[in-house]
C-alpha cells in the first residue's frame, strides 16, 4: 500500500462570508503526481497556502508528510517546493545567481549547492544562460528557472500551481515532460492545480 503524505479531511477556508474553499477531503500518496482541478477562484490556491502552513483553516483537518501545516508550517515549507503562476524570480539576478540566492535561504551547504545548480541547470537546459539576467529570459524559460528553483533543496513534495499559465503550447508541453521527468528521476510526489 502507498504511504500517504498528504490528507485532508472536510477542509473548510473562507475569506469573510465567502468560502474559498468548502469541505474538501482527499489523499496524496508518495510519489503520485495529483492533480486539483477547477476553474478560477475555486480555491486551488488557498488549499496550497493551508497546505504550506500559510492560512490557518475554519475547519478540516489536514497532515503534510506526518505534520500539522496549522502548527508546524515552518517545517512543512522546509520539506515541499513551490512553484506559483507567477515566478517568484529576481529579474536583475542571473539564473545562477537566483538559484544561489534561494539555496543560501533553506540553509543549503555551499558545496552542495553549487553542484545542486549545475545538476539543474542542465536538467532544464539553461546552462547556457545561467550568467543571463532572468529579464532577458522569454516566459518559459524563466517557468522552467521557477520549477529548478522549487526543486532546489530536494523537496520531497512539490506544489505547482498552475505551471503552465501563459505559456506558449509547445513551452507548457516541454514542462509537462519536466514535471514527469522529475517524477520518475527522483521519486517526488507533485500536486498541481490547473483548469
Amino acid at each position: 500500500m502507498m504511504e500517504t503524505i498528504v490528507s485532508v479531511q472536510q477542509l473548510v477556508h473562507t475569506f469573510g462570508d465567502r468560502r474559498a474553499v468548502d469541505g474538501l477531503t482527499f489523499e496524496v500518496g508518495r510519489g503520485e503526481i495529483f492533480g486539483l482541478l477547477g476553474p478560477n477562484g475555486a480555491g486551488k490556491t488557498t488549499t496550497i497556502r493551508l497546505l504550506n502552513g500559510l492560512y490557518r483553516p475554519r475547519s478540516g483537518t489536514m497532515r503534510v508528510l506526518g505534520l500539522d501545516p496549522v502548527s508546524e508550517g515552518n517545517l512543512v515549507r522546509t520539506r515541499t517546493g513551490v512553484l506559483t503562476e507567477t515566478p517568484a524570480l529576481y529579474e536583475r539576478l542571473s539564473a545562477y545567481q537566483n538559484l544561489a540566492f534561494f539555496g543560501r535561504l533553506a540553509g543549503m551547504e555551499p558545496a552542495d549547492l553549487k553542484q545542486r545548480i549545475a545538476e539543474l541547470l542542465t536538467f532544464f537546459d539553461l546552462e547556457k544562460r545561467a550568467h543571463d539576467k532572468v529579464g532577458s529570459f522569454s516566459k518559459g524559460m524563466k517557468q522552467r528557472l521557477a520549477l529548478a528553483r522549487a526543486l532546489l533543496h530536494r523537496p520531497e513534495l512539490i506544489f505547482l500551481d498552475e505551471p503552465t499559465s501563459g505559456l506558449d503550447p509547445e513551452s507548457a508541453l516541454q514542462v509537462r515532460e519536466l514535471i514527469e521527468s522529475i517524477c520518475r528521476r527522483d521519486g517526488h510526489t507533485v500536486f498541481l492545480c490547473t483548469h
